[in-house]
């Protein structure tokens, strides 16, 4: 009898947990602010549309933010509201004219979707362009580009926690390009939400995959939140290179509980940065940003995010354990963070430290405000920029000379992006920084290329070096150069103050034709770099990756940057055949005996497309005819400005 009742206990015990698994019920709520990507936005509906969600899944939609829509049920310079269920559009209504980016249309959305669906899951996505802590995201083309700030979020959630009883948020997520950012995830843990889901580096035109982890979602109502964020960032990853193999993409998902315990240990380590801006180390900082990959970053523009682990270790050297510490707390929040091979290790958050102060600073600091909750980080970068506004350097070089044979040259160097006093690498095993010595190259009088000399003073203002190319292409009427770009392999000897350049003879071509390349990123695996073009009249950028130690390099597609309105584009245009190509060059120029020189631009001859043309890396001096050019140093100052070193004129 005793065996007979734990038995039949144990069944309804099973019997209850089937049916509290059964009644377990999310609702999705989707913030879709199409502008000019509904079509893409139309895309991620369909994908919603193919999930039979069933009744414990229910799925809102407000779509809005755009002047049309490719959809019949959607119209345009309104707010779109629905529920879908099944593949079916279900409760449609018109709300009427309101911008996205206004905090308030978040707020009513959010409340709205939880009172007609009330559950025991939210989730909530921004959906549209998305351009990281400093623009925000959800720029609505109806309203002049109004977008929500990371501060209008924070009034949005702090709305939201007033006005609605017992106000909780499961995952918080941003299907937008670079919006996994330290200063959102900040705002989001002040609030009932449990976990945050987005990128780093700009998202595809397609963004997340809706059909896979809704899938999973409906036959597995009870998941877990930290099992569907990592479901979201996993169908994120295999459908984006499923599409697009040499895609660059990141997604991660955070759990904020943890953040808390990062904010502090940020906002120590901010003060010690400070503290070196306040005792005249900015030249230390400096350098330490200009190493720093930055998220979305084309030659026209960026958006100023780069990796928070990264710049934990370049800038560990001021404050080891402090630096440390934040690491250990980044890596607890981190709950799963995936990238593609070509990207260097990213650690799941991003965070602002500008590159370049420009006018758009200015304009952009008031949204990522948020001094009331980090006020020693926004403080450090609050300083660091006005320090940036602050000065400019001329660099006093001695004369550019190339490296001669036979002149018993020999220095050692080290790479001019390395730390002048030592690296600090970090162990995963021991959870602290160690330091190591930056790896030196000799160059000796069998080398090519070109040096120079700066004086002790210069080289405490000095950033970084680039070598630069120009081909000389004057005749009787008209001097003229035209740019070829810069080459990024320079080197440099802290002690002596001697710079670098090792030039072998060989440029970039495509289809037999020099080209100018400017280099974006590169890790051990390969380097991504950019060449200006008009593609079937349009002005936009080939995008070519070399792998490492490789002279020729596969052109993936085109992509122009940033739109008219500085966001960044989210796709890259696959080149078909006969597409035409023309390259695009920088030239100076002066007529007669004008002293000044003009820049105009200007353009190769036309390339036809064909399937399987490379850029390849070849000898110069193999051409017919003898070519002049002409190089020297651009010596970048701590302050964002540059100048030039005398030309030196050689022949190829």
């Amino acid at each position: 009898m005793k065996k007979f009742i734990i038995c039949f206990l144990a069944a309804a015990f099973v019997l209850l947990l089937s049916c509290a698994a059964a009644e377990q019920s999310s609702t999705l709520l989707v913030y879709m602010c199409g502008t000019d990507m509904q079509d893409a936005a139309l895309e991620d509906l369909y994908e919603i549309a193919d999930v039979d969600n069933g009744d414990a899944v229910n799925v809102v939609i407000l779509a809005g933010g755009a002047s049309y829509w490719d959809l019949e049920d959607l119209r345009g310079n309104t707010l779109n509201y629905m529920a879908i269920r099944d593949g079916y559009i279900e409760d449609e209504d018109n709300w009427g004219y309101a911008s996205m980016g206004n905090p308030d249309t978040l707020v009513r959305f959010i409340k709205h979707g939880i009172s007609e669906y009330p559950a025991d899951r939210y989730i909530v996505i921004l959906w549209d362009h998305g351009a990281g802590a400093a623009g925000g995201l959800c720029f609505d083309e109806t309203a002049d580009d109004d977008g929500l700030t990371v501060v209008e979020i924070d009034e949005a959630l702090k709305s939201l926690q007033q006005s609605v009883p017992g106000f909780h948020i499961n995952i918080f997520g941003c299907d937008a390009c670079m919006m996994a950012s330290y200063e959102l995830a900040v705002v989001l843990s002040r609030y009932p939400v449990d976990y945050f889901v987005g990128s780093q580096e700009l998202e595809p035109y397609t963004g997340w995959y809706y059909t896979g982890w809704l899938e999973m979602l409906a036959d597995d109502p009870a998941m877990s939140d930290e099992d569907l964020c990592k479901a979201i960032v996993d169908t994120f990853m295999e459908d984006g290179l499923a599409n697009e193999p040499d895609d660059y993409l990141t997604l991660s998902a955070v759990s904020l509980a943890h953040i808390p315990a990062l904010q502090d240990s940020m906002e120590r380590f901010a003060a010690v940065l400070s503290g070196q801006l306040e005792g005249g180390n900015m030249s230390a900082v400096r350098r330490g940003r200009s190493r720093l990959y930055t998220f979305g970053e084309f030659d026209d523009g960026s958006w100023d995010m780069v990796d928070l682990g990264a710049a934990l270790d370049v800038f560990a050297q001021f404050d080891p354990e402090n630096a440390a510490e934040a690491k250990k707390c980044l890596s607890k929040a981190v709950i799963t963070s995936c990238q593609t091979d070509n990207l260097d290790t990213c650690s799941g958050l991003s965070v602002l430290i500008p590159q370049d102060i420009t006018d758009e600073f200015n304009e952009y600091k008031d949204g990522f405000n948020i001094s009331g909750i980090i006020p020693n980080w926004i403080g450090f970068i609050n300083g660091y920029a006005a320090l940036l506004q602050g000065g400019s350097y001329h660099f006093t070089a001695t004369q550019t000379a190339p490296i001669s044979v036979g002149s018993g040259f020999s220095e050692s160097f080290i790479s001019v992006y390395a730390n002048p006093f030592g690296l600090w690498t970090w162990n995963d095993e021991a959870e602290s920084y160690e330091e190591t010595a930056a790896e030196e190259v000799t160059v000796t009088d069998s080398d090519q290329g070109f040096t120079a000399v700066l004086q002790q003073e210069d080289l405490a203002y000095l950033d970084y070096v680039e070598g630069t190319f120009l081909i000389d292409i004057s005749d009787e009427e008209m001097e003229c150069y035209v740019d070829l770009g810069s080459l990024q392999n320079n080197l440099i000897n802290w002690q002596t103050g001697t710079v670098c350049s090792l030039f072998d003879g060989s440029w970039p071509t495509l289809d037999g034709q020099i080209v100018t390349m400017y280099d974006q990123t590169s890790n051990q695996h390969s380097r991504r770099s950019l060449i200006p073009v008009k593609l079937n009249g349009q002005y936009t950028y080939l995008v070519v990756e070399f792998p490492a130690g490789s002279t020729e390099g596969r052109i993936i597609g085109a992509n122009a940057g940033y739109d008219d309105n500085g966001l960044p584009i989210r796709s890259v245009t696959k080149l078909k055949a006969g597409d035409e190509i023309i390259p695009v060059y920088t030239m100076y120029y002066a007529e007669d005996d004008e002293a000044e020189l003009e820049e105009t631009e200007f353009e190769g001859d036309p390339i036809v497309w064909k399937d399987g043309m490379t850029v390849i890396y070849e000898d110069l001096s193999d051409e017919d005819e003898p070519m002049i050019m002409l190089f020297c140093f651009t010596f970048y100052d701590i302050f964002g400005n540059d100048n030039m070193s005398e030309m030196i004129e050689f022949e190829i």
